[in-house]
Parts: C-alpha cells; sequence; structure tokens
C-alpha cells in the first residue's frame, strides 16, 4: 500500500507528463522526472499512456509504423544523457568561474604589491 507522501510525489511527477513530452521541462525537473520513473511503475505506466495517446493518435493519422515503446524507451534515454551533458556543462562553467576570479584576485594582488 502506498502512502500518503509516495501519493503526492506521484501527482506531482505525473503533472509533468506534458510538460516532458512536449520539451519543456526544465533541467532540475527532467533529473527528478526521470528519476522517479526508474524506479515507479505507477508513473512508468501513466507516461507511457499519456505517449501512446499523443504520439501514437498523430503516427496513425500519419501512416508511420509505430514501435511507441521503443520510441518512448529512446526518448527517456536521450533525456538522461542530455541531463548528464548539461551537468558537465554547468560544472565547466563553474570551473572557468573560479578559475577566471582566481585570476582577478591574483592580478589585483600583484598590483597592489607592486
Amino acid at each position: 500500500m502506498r502512502n500518503d507522501n509516495t501519493e503526492n510525489i506521484c501527482k506531482d511527477i505525473q503533472a509533468l507528463i506534458p510538460g516532458y513530452l512536449s520539451g519543456r521541462l526544465s533541467l532540475k525537473e527532467a533529473r527528478v522526472f526521470t528519476a522517479h520513473l526508474k524506479r515507479c511503475r505507477d508513473c512508468r505506466e501513466e507516461i507511457e499512456i499519456s505517449y501512446l495517446v499523443d504520439e501514437g493518435i498523430a503516427r496513425l493519422e500519419s501512416g508511420e509504423t509505430i514501435d511507441l515503446h521503443a520510441d518512448l524507451e529512446d526518448m527517456l534515454a536521450d533525456t538522461e544523457e542530455a541531463i548528464q551533458r548539461l551537468t558537465q556543462f554547468g560544472t565547466a562553467v563553474n570551473l572557468i568561474e573560479m578559475t577566471a576570479v582566481f585570476v582577478l584576485i591574483a592580478c589585483v594582488l600583484i598590483m597592489w604589491i607592486f
């Protein structure tokens, strides 16, 4: 049996599904969303249903062949890769900023000494 806290978390995650499917989640939201889907079968089923409805109908109308399960798995894997790249990029930017501050402080100290 699920407790109230788990149900509230699932409701929050399920509310993010439309934003995820349309590519409008922030990095933080996408990170929380994909991590939750890895461990929650109920939310995983909800996104599969939403994806099937949204994407399946569009593809049927256009006559495309569909393997929605594989497509959704690819989409989630691509999201996790993008999260990892953006996180690494953010770390690199932070290191560059810290280096710039260090160089600036060193320049000020050198100018003050001489």
